[in-house]
C-alpha cells in the first residue's frame, strides 16, 4: 500500500541554517550561477552574434544606398562658369553636385545628349556665363536650379565690380560682415530624422532587452519550481538571497551582450563612417548601461515575483502581463511623443517618473534635451523606487517561491510573516 505526501502549500519556507553560508558568499554564488549557466548556452551566443551581423549587415546597407554626388556637365563655352558653380555647391550643406568639363559636340552628334540619356551626367549646362542653358533629360532638379542661378548671379556681380574698379573679394567680406547672426536656446546638431532614428534605437533598445531578459528571468523562476531545485536551494539560504543572486546574474549576462553589441557598433561606425557618432560616444554607452541596469533590477524584480506565483510556464503569461504594459508604455510613449514635441512639458514630467523614466530620460539625454536637474530627480526617483519595489517584490516571491499547484493570490503573496 503506497502513501502520497502531502504538501502543506501555506506553510512558510524553511528557514536556512543562518551559520551556512554569509549573505554575500550566498548572493555571489547565485549569481555565479546564472552567469555561467546562460553565457555558455547556444541561444546566447548565437544570438549576440546574429544580432552583430545584423549590424552589419545594416551598414553594409547604409554604405551601399549612399550615392556619389550627383555629376553635371559644363560644356566648353560656360567653363569659365564652373569654379562659381563650384563654390556656391560646397557652401549649400544639403546638396551634392560635381561639377565636370564635357565636349559638348563629338562623334555621331550631340555628346551632351547622349551623356545625359545615358545617366551619366545630371544635366549640361552650357552658352554664355551670363545666361547659360541647363539642359536635363527630363526634370529639372530645383537644388541644381537655385545652386546655377546663385553662381550665375555671383559671377555677374564679380564681373560688374570688377568693372567699376571695386576689389571683388573685398565687397564680399564686407557684405559677409553684415550677415544675420542666429541664436538657438537649445541649440541640436541632428536633423529631425537623426533625432528620430536616436529616439526609436535608445528607447527600443531598452525596451528589447528589459523584455527578453525579465522574461528570460521569469522563465527561469518557473523553471526552479516546477523541476523542485528551488527547494534544495532554499535548504542553504534564504529567499531574499536567491532573488537577489538571480537579478545580480542575469543583469551581468545582459550588459555583457549589451557592451558587445555597442562596441560592435562603434566599431562598424568608426571604421566605415557609414553612421555619425555622438561626440561623447563613450559617455553614451555609460549612460544606456547605468539605465539598464535600473531599468532592469525595477522591471525584473516584479517579473521575478510574479512568476513565482505560478507553477506552470502555461500559466505565466497571465501574471506578468501588468509588468508587461508597465514596460510598453513608455516605449509607445516616447516614440510617439518625443518624435511629435520632445520639448513637449508631458514628457519632460513622465520622464521623470519611474517606471517610465528608465526608457524615456536616456531618450531625451541623447538628444541633449534633458537638463541636469531632471536627470538627477529621475535617478533618484528611480533608485528610491528600486529600493521600495525591490522589498515588495522580495516578499512576494518568499512567500510564493515554494508553493506549489494554482496561483499564489496577490494578496497571500504580499501578506506579512
Amino acid at each position: 500500500m503506497s502513501t502520497t505526501a502531502q504538501v502543506d502549500t501555506d506553510a512558510p519556507p524553511p528557514a536556512p541554517d543562518p551559520g551556512a553560508l554569509s549573505a554575500r558568499r550566498a548572493v555571489g554564488l547565485v549569481a555565479g550561477r546564472e552567469i555561467n549557466s546562460r553565457m555558455r548556452t547556444k541561444s546566447f551566443v548565437l544570438s549576440t552574434l546574429g544580432l552583430v551581423v545584423a549590424l552589419g549587415v545594416y551598414t553594409l546597407i547604409i554604405l551601399f544606398s549612399k550615392e556619389g554626388p550627383a555629376k553635371v556637365g559644363v560644356d566648353r563655352d560656360a567653363a569659365a562658369l564652373r569654379p562659381m558653380l563650384t563654390a556656391v555647391a560646397d557652401r549649400a550643406t544639403d546638396v551634392d553636385f560635381e561639377f565636370v568639363t564635357i565636349d559638348g559636340e563629338g562623334e555621331g552628334g550631340d555628346r551632351a545628349e547622349k551623356l545625359l540619356r545615358d545617366g551619366d551626367v545630371a544635366a549640361v549646362i552650357s552658352g554664355d556665363t551670363a545666361g547659360p542653358t541647363m539642359t536635363v533629360e527630363r526634370e529639372t532638379d530645383p537644388d541644381l536650379l537655385a545652386v546655377v542661378n546663385a553662381a550665375v548671379a555671383e559671377e555677374r556681380t564679380t564681373r560688374e565690380l570688377e568693372r567699376e574698379g571695386v576689389d571683388p573679394v573685398d565687397f564680399a567680406q564686407r557684405v559677409a560682415s553684415s550677415a544675420t547672426q542666429t541664436r538657438a536656446l537649445e541649440p541640436s546638431g541632428n536633423s529631425a530624422a537623426e533625432q528620430f532614428a536616436l529616439i526609436l534605437s535608445s528607447t527600443g533598445l531598452l525596451y528589447f532587452f528589459f523584455i527578453v531578459y525579465g522574461i528570460m528571468l521569469a522563465q527561469g523562476v518557473v523553471e526552479e519550481k516546477t523541476s523542485r531545485v528551488v527547494e534544495l536551494l532554499l535548504s542553504s539560504i534564504r529567499p531574499w538571497q536567491l532573488l537577489a543572486g538571480k537579478l545580480i546574474g542575469v543583469a551581468v549576462v545582459g550588459v555583457t551582450q549589451l557592451v558587445l553589441l555597442g562596441g560592435a557598433a562603434v566599431v562598424l561606425a568608426e571604421g566605415t563612417g557609414a553612421i555619425s557618432l555622438p561626440t561623447a560616444v563613450a559617455g553614451t554607452l555609460v549612460t544606456m548601461g547605468v539605465w539598464f541596469l535600473l531599468g532592469f533590477f525595477l522591471f525584473a524584480a516584479m517579473l521575478a515575483a510574479a512568476a513565482a506565483r505560478v507553477s506552470r510556464q502555461e500559466d505565466l503569461q497571465a501574471v506578468v502581463q501588468p509588468v508587461m504594459v508597465l514596460i510598453t508604455t513608455p516605449f509607445v510613449l516616447g516614440i510617439a511623443l518625443l518624435s511629435k514635441n520632445a520639448h513637449d512639458p508631458v514628457i519632460e514630467w513622465l520622464s521623470l517618473v519611474p517606471p517610465l523614466s528608465p526608457i524615456l530620460m536616456p531618450a531625451r539625454m541623447l538628444l541633449g534635451i534633458a537638463p541636469a536637474w531632471q536627470v538627477a530627480v529621475s535617478l533618484v526617483l528611480a533608485v528610491a523606487a528600486l529600493a521600495g519595489l525591490t522589498r515588495i517584490a522580495g516578499r512576494m516571491y518568499a512567500n510564493s517561491v515554494l508553493r506549489s499547484g494554482s496561483r499564489v493570490p496577490l494578496a497571500e503573496s504580499l501578506r506579512l510573516r
